[in-house]
């Protein structure tokens, strides 16, 4: 049984005298004895499309208990722009921390080379609707992968994409703040930790960056630039831990001065965030 509560039928009708449109379904699980739930969608732009979706997916799947981060959501509704947004179908799995994005677009040859930065097939009429720099995906392993979860990039049936994102639930139950792993070390295997501190990470001392500082390294990836009050806005730490952490990031070349007192990114910094990428 569908649920067409979601269907814009102004929007449809402007669509008509357009000729562009996007489609797009929604099916909620609500357990896999039944039927799900359909919301359907039309919409006539790429910017409400990206929005929408977005806060629809985020807002269903927290409904029914799931905690996948939206801007985790978000950055996957936006990479369907490659995909040409062709038969879009997001799924929400009981419990909503399994989400599923499928699409029927040109698909993913090199799936591993998708997470790598800087690593993109954006075109100039893309970038007006998203960065465009190859940090999406990286952005979304990194964070999901410290929120106890997964990512994996799967061939649709006959052609196209399967994007799927998962958090254990016992991870993301109620008493436990997924944020706070941010601050627990990863364990990092012994031929890796040998590995960075060539070349990458001399003026460490073979130090291995916490999982704080590397969330703040891909958030300004993917703002290009930040200062403390951002990354404690975004990141939810304190405005003095961000400080702290920033000035140890530049201290260390990983970052060098923006404008207006930010941070951004050096050579250094995104060296290091191309290794560990591959390497997760």
């Amino acid at each position: 049984m569908e649920d067409s509560s979601f269907t814009d039928n102004t929007k449809q009708s402007d669509i008509k005298n357009t000729g562009f449109f996007i489609p797009v379904k929604l099916a909620l699980y609500d357990n896999m004895r039944s039927i799900p739930r359909v919301f359907e969608s039309t919409y006539d732009n790429i910017s409400d499309f990206i929005n929408d979706t977005s806060q629809k997916t985020y807002s269903l799947s927290h409904d029914i208990g799931g905690n996948i981060p939206y801007t985790i959501i978000r950055e996957i509704v936006e990479n369907l722009i490659h995909a040409d947004f062709k038969e879009v179908v997001i799924t929400i799995m009981p419990g909503g921390n399994h989400i599923l994005v499928s699409d029927q677009g040109p698909g993913i040859d090199n799936k591993e080379g998708a997470f790598l930065p800087g690593h993109t097939s954006a075109t100039a009429s893309m970038k007006q609707y998203i960065r465009g720099v190859g940090s999406g995906l990286p952005i979304v392993r990194e964070t999901i992968t410290f929120s106890g979860g997964t990512i994996d990039i799967m061939d649709n049936i006959s052609r196209g994409t399967v994007i799927s994102l998962k958090i254990d639930s016992a991870s993301s139950s109620p008493g436990i703040n997924i944020s706070s792993r941010a601050d627990i070390k990863e364990p990092v295997p012994e031929d890796i930790e040998k590995k960075l501190s060539v070349g990458v990470f001399d003026e460490l001392n073979n130090g291995i960056l916490s999982g704080r500082q590397k969330k703040i390294l891909f958030l300004i990836l993917e703002l290009e630039e930040a200062g403390p009050s951002t990354i404690a806005e975004e990141l939810g730490f304190s405005l003095s831990t961000s400080y702290r952490e920033l000035i140890f990031l530049e201290k260390n070349k990983l970052l060098s001065p923006g404008s207006s007192g930010k941070r951004k990114l050096s050579k250094k910094g995104l060296k290091y965030l191309e290794y560990y990428s591959n390497n997760l």
